[in-house]
């Protein structure tokens, strides 16, 4: 699903309420078929909802793995079980169809790769819904093209990706649907093959 809208028109609040981030005053939120409000973005995390923010938040320092599964660290008594870290990482990363190496030090990748290491963390939260929020800003060409090709992995999984863009060339290459927020209401809600650009751009 793609969430459209100009700025300031409510797309990070609606993703923040949805997160757990802000709390909603009015509006119901249907979730696998019930109602739910989620109070914490932890507890959204928990029941497999979660958003990849455009600013990233990442510890440069840290390895790839160490900041995948930080504050849910591996243990081996009480030592920290970096082989196991590793492990799983890798697997998340063989999951996605990307190349990065675990051990690497985070300071040291693309921005897009450290892009594909926040979608990885996402993912090893056992998501359901992953909220991106304009993944496509920082990346180059070569980058965006590995990034949807990831998305349309991830959505064979079953895994439904909420992408929030600009960008409406990308929007109907990636999207099954198209929602465009105007001064906090929804004005559309379309399939992306029953719409096309001056649409969009009037709504």
């Amino acid at each position: 699903l793609a969430l459209m809208g100009e700025n300031g028109a409510g797309k990070s609040t609606l993703m923040k309420v949805l997160t757990g981030i802000y709390t909603k005053d009015s509006g119901t939120i249907t979730y696998e078929g019930k109602e739910v409000e989620f109070h914490s973005a932890r507890e959204a995390q928990d029941n497999g909802v979660i958003i990849v923010h455009q600013e990233l938040n990442m510890l440069g320092h840290l390895t790839v793995a160490q900041n995948i599964f930080i504050g849910r660290e591996f243990k081996k008594g009480i030592k920290i079980d970096d082989k196991k870290m590793n492990e799983e990482a890798q697997k998340l990363f063989d999951r996605m169809n990307v190349d990065i190496d675990p051990r690497e030090t985070m300071s040291k990748l693309t921005v897009g790769k450290q892009q594909m290491c926040e979608i990885a963390k996402a993912i090893s939260y056992h998501s359901k819904v992953i909220v991106l929020d304009e993944p496509t800003s920082s990346l180059t060409a070569p980058e965006v093209e590995k990034l949807f090709k990831m998305m349309r992995q991830l959505k064979a999984q079953g895994i439904a990706l909420i992408y929030i863009s600009h960008k409406m060339d990308e929007i109907f290459e990636i999207c099954d649907e198209i929602s465009v927020l105007r001064d906090g209401s929804l004005v559309m809600t379309k399939p992306s093959t029953e719409t096309d650009m001056n649409e969009l751009i009037a709504a």
